[in-house]
């Protein structure tokens, strides 16, 4: 019962639930121009969600990892790589584009963020649904969306769940968050928001 609970969370808190959301929400609900918003909408869900998807489903077709999840840690590299070739490729088109600093921001956030974990992932296993979603949390707190509970509580749950489903200890999942909060803070307010 818990197990499948855990399942539930760590579906409705994956990742690319979390990117799509975060780029739905700042290009449709913020009060950011943006000049062809679907257009840009559609680029960042294509390399940030599509993408890594085929590519996946690709990989275990061709018997490259044993499941969809990437669960062993040694065949998680394989997607990583490839999620940040897609990653760099979305960065240069937003930024060719001359998207909202913010859009490209956050693609390039997901590019060095999955860097890091690559790095961290040839000898320790990061979760990167925590971090996933504290970068999503840091992302919307530097935005002026400050929800402290709320967002605590969406950190609790996602943690909660990785450990339920037996996908990462606690401490794999805190090492994303501080991941996630450090990385995508720094990446922002430095290259990206600065005044």
């Amino acid at each position: 019962m818990l197990k499948n609970i855990g399942r539930i969370l760590s579906y409705f808190f994956h990742p690319m639930v979390i990117s799509t959301f975060t780029f739905w929400f700042i290009i449709y609900q913020t009060e950011i121009t943006i000049d062809k918003s679907n257009f840009i909408f559609f680029l960042s869900f294509f390399f940030s969600v599509l993408l890594p998807i085929v590519i996946v489903l690709y990989l275990k077709i061709q018997g490259l990892i044993t499941d969809i999840d990437a669960s062993n840690q040694k065949e998680r590299l394989l997607p990583m790589a490839f999620g940040a070739l897609f990653f760099l490729i979305g960065f240069i088109t937003l930024r060719q584009l001359n998207s909202p600093m913010i859009i490209q921001g956050i693609m390039f956030c997901n590019l060095i963020n999955t860097i890091l974990v690559w790095l961290i992932t040839k000898y320790w296993k990061v979760s990167i649904h925590t971090l996933s979603i504290a970068s999503a949390i840091t992302i919307f707190w530097i935005l002026g969306y400050k929800y402290v509970i709320m967002m605590f509580l969406m950190l609790a749950l996602t943690t909660i769940s990785r450990i339920l489903t037996n996908s990462h200890t606690l401490s794999q999942s805190i090492v994303g968050i501080i991941i996630g909060i450090v990385s995508t803070y720094s990446q922002l307010v430095l290259l990206f928001l600065k005044s």
